[in-house]
């Protein structure tokens, strides 16, 4: 299908999803005028969803993709091209038509241009905040635009006005500019902005007044080695004396993201959350790795007797996918355990809904120091989801050389098919010499047509 017959079927959803796979790169010359009548309708769309995506095909087209294909990939710092100041010009008007229709559309926008710099004062996304800021459209919340231009504002941490002008920030009335603030100096050490007094200044505003410790250790996740203190003791810190929970409409992740993230590989973190009284970031920290972790099988036991159904149902499935344990309970019969299978493994099924019909399963090799060769784990697959069930392979979803045939994709030490029918196969074990330690498949879609085991 041409991209220009995309504008007659505009209601159909369906059209809405195949126009959003296009590829970006593979569009040329007039393609573009084309790609963008065809999906800018969709702004006016009573879906909020399908906005929100429309805007960010658009924002990833005008300040990447286009530039990229036609012009090749722009230096930073280097002045916009005439054509860019155009396209980008085009786009900040259809916002602002569109926002008179759906008072979303400017808010949604600003999340996607968060990090799209304006290289001047000249340049028309900067223009076009200023615009903004000094007259903001209804549904338009000022802070946001203010701590936009924050974001975007060039900052120099060896320049005393400029740290100051920032720091100042951290006490603003809007926790959003707050958030943003912490943001721009994150990951930053200078003349003037010194590290290990910011980290410490951080915490103490942080447990007064939670909502900018998160943004701030944003860019110090990537270089962890360079900084003054132990992030999980300075985060647990500030979890056990804030003074209340983060704000709920952050632009950034808060601390308790962070932490289930960096505390995934320490029990005793975990445990240190489940005396705190913070349950919910401790299972999601408990389970946060796909993979079983030294020391956190009997922490997740725990919690698996836990009296919230829900933290006990996840750490009973967590403890069955990577810890080979069938909780007593066993999520009320959601999860079984197939001994008799096969003599040459073991497998944990899961089930979902009323019916509980399968949903995926698990297969470990029966002596827990073992492992599949190839040939053994595709005969375990073929009897689990047999070749006329699963269908022709197709390519994956994450794989974007869509070019080569359809085959297996690596991820780590994984490789990864997906089914025309639907269903996913992964081995997890070591690719090179295809030794596997855990086969996982999943055929949700297949319902009750997918019956490997009897009961």
């Amino acid at each position: 299908m041409a991209i220009a017959d995309y504008l007659v079927t505009m209601n159909n959803q369906s059209t809405f999803h195949a126009l959003e796979k296009i590829s970006q790169r593979d569009l040329r010359g007039p393609e573009w005028d084309d790609y963008y009548a065809a999906l800018t309708p969709w702004l006016r769309n009573a879906d909020v969803d399908i906005r929100k995506r429309t805007i960010n095909r658009l924002c990833m087209a005008v300040f990447w993709s286009e530039s990229d294909t036609v012009r090749g990939i722009r230096i930073v710092d280097t002045p916009l091209a005439e054509d860019d100041i155009k396209r980008i010009t085009w786009l900040l008007d259809t916002l602002d038509a569109a926002q008179m229709l759906h008072q979303d559309i400017i808010p949604l926008a600003l999340k996607q241009l968060q990090f799209q710099n304006g290289d001047s004062p000249d340049d028309p996304l900067t223009q076009w905040l200023y615009r903004l800021r000094a007259s903001p459209p209804p549904g338009v919340n000022p802070a946001m635009v203010e701590g936009t231009i924050v974001i975007q504002q060039p900052f120099d941490e060896d320049n005393p006005t400029d740290v100051a002008r920032l720091v100042a920030l951290l006490d603003h009335s809007s926790d959003y500019v707050r958030a943003c603030a912490a943001r721009a100096i994150s990951g930053l050490e200078g003349d003037v902005l010194n590290a290990a007094e910011m980290f410490a200044l951080i915490k103490e505003k942080e447990i007064i007044r939670p909502g900018i410790a998160g943004p701030y250790w944003t860019e110090w996740s990537f270089c962890r080695e360079s900084m003054p203190v132990d992030p999980i003791a300075w985060m647990m810190d500030i979890l056990e004396h804030r003074s209340g929970p983060e704000p709920e409409d952050m632009p950034f992740n808060g601390i308790d993201f962070h932490l289930h993230e960096i505390c995934s590989y320490s029990p005793e973190s975990v445990l240190r959350m489940m005396r705190g009284g913070h349950v919910q970031l401790a299972i999601q920290t408990a389970t946060e790795m796909l993979e079983a972790v030294p020391g956190m099988e009997p922490v997740l036991r725990q919690l698996a007797d836990h009296t919230d159904e829900a933290i006990r149902s996840s750490a009973q499935r967590h403890l069955a996918h990577y810890y080979r344990f069938l909780h007593p309970e066993a999520a009320r019969g959601m999860i079984r355990h197939w001994l008799d299978w096969s003599p040459d493994a073991e497998i944990f099924s899961f089930h979902w809904g009323e019916n509980k019909a399968l949903w995926f399963v698990v297969i470990y090799p029966r002596d827990a120091n073992a492992s599949f060769t190839d040939t053994l784990a595709w005969s375990l697959i073929d009897k689990a989801l047999p070749p006329d069930l699963r269908g022709e392979v197709v390519h994956s979803h994450m794989d974007s050389m869509k070019e080569l045939p359809p085959g297996p994709y690596r991820l780590g030490r994984q490789l990864m098919w997906q089914f025309a029918t639907g269903a996913n196969l992964s081995l997890h074990g070591d690719p090179d010499t295809k030794s596997w330690i855990r086969i996982e498949i999943i055929g949700a879609h297949l319902r009750e047509r997918w019956t490997p085991f009897t009961s």
